[in-house]
């Protein structure tokens, strides 16, 4: 058959290509998560600490291997079911901890008819794009909500209604967000009174109890004896709190290693009295800029 005997057919063959361009494009331009700003805007900020992570960027970096080590028998079992692992499935997570639940909002692939399946295997139940799976212990529930092919949305907590908080348009947070691929912003909450932190981590949250906001962030490092940097953002009230905030890091840091030569010990990179006392700190106007060694030692330990 040739084509330009059959006129009718060559504009049917045009009109079907035009439409299915002009539908991919509808579907792309309206897709709900196109960005590292719509996957933070799923998730619930008020009163709530804030993480992004780049995994991609991890997984080239060899870092992620720090964080795939896992054997619990729920995740591994997880796995099994559905074909997933976050180790090599995730490009992006989103998170967000408050007090009354943990959110995150992931971008990767997944197998949803097999994820629906495990849930429902489990004692679980899902309805249209939600799903809700009671935990094995601890009375909470974990809830999951498919909002786009490649991006899943999970809350856990003690309410199974807590899945329905994850949608677009939450995201309050100042601009720009931070070009590096991890970083966490603290709760203003957690700043006044960081109880639930870890002791060496309090002691240092305990000096930024002024401050309006800090971001912490992992960034590659211009040292030759660090695999990486941990650099604090703290915005303040003004440039003097930002100036008594520096001299409180800087005494804090200064009493540890004190504390160390009090002990006839030494700072050792490989643990995290290596990491606390490597801090140095500044100030720009209103900010506070802090930054902490990550060695190669101290990589090899945590593996």
């Amino acid at each position: 058959m040739r084509l330009h005997n059959k006129p009718w057919l060559v504009l049917a063959l045009i009109a079907a290509g035009t439409f299915a361009a002009l539908y991919a494009i509808n579907r792309y331009q309206h897709r709900i998560v196109g960005s590292e700003k719509d996957l933070l805007g799923l998730l619930p900020a008020d009163n709530a600490t804030i993480f992004y992570a780049r995994l991609d960027l991890l997984r080239r970096a060899g870092l992620l291997k720090l964080l795939a080590g896992s054997h619990d028998p729920e995740y591994h079992a997880f796995v099994l079911a559905t074909n997933f692992d976050y180790s090599k499935d995730l490009d992006a997570i989103a998170g967000s901890v408050k007090p009354d639940g943990i959110f995150l909002a992931v971008k990767g692939r997944f197998d949803w008819t097999s994820i629906a399946d495990y849930v429902k295997q489990q004692g679980g139940e899902c309805t249209n794009q939600v799903c809700r799976l009671p935990t094995r212990s601890g009375g909470k529930w974990i809830g999951t909500v498919r909002i786009q092919p490649d991006v899943l949305a999970i809350a856990v907590g003690q309410d199974k209604r807590l899945a329905a908080e994850i949608h677009p348009g939450h995201l309050s947070m100042p601009q720009p967000l931070p070009s590096d691929p991890v970083w966490l912003s603290l709760a203003p909450e957690l700043l006044k009174n960081p109880v639930a932190l870890p002791l060496p981590l309090r002691i240092f949250a305990i000096s930024l109890q002024s401050a309006n906001s800090a971001i912490i962030a992992l960034a590659p490092s211009a040292g030759a004896s660090a695999a990486f940097d941990i650099k604090l953002t703290a915005d303040c009230p003004s440039a003097v709190t930002a100036d008594t905030i520096r001299k409180q890091l800087e005494i804090d840091t200064n009493l540890l290693k004190l504390e160390l030569a009090h002990e006839h010990e030494k700072a050792n990179p490989a643990d995290l009295t290596g990491l606390l006392t490597s801090g140095t700190f500044e100030t720009s106007g209103k900010q506070v800029h802090g930054a902490w060694r990550v060695t190669p030692e101290l990589l090899r330990t945590l593996q």
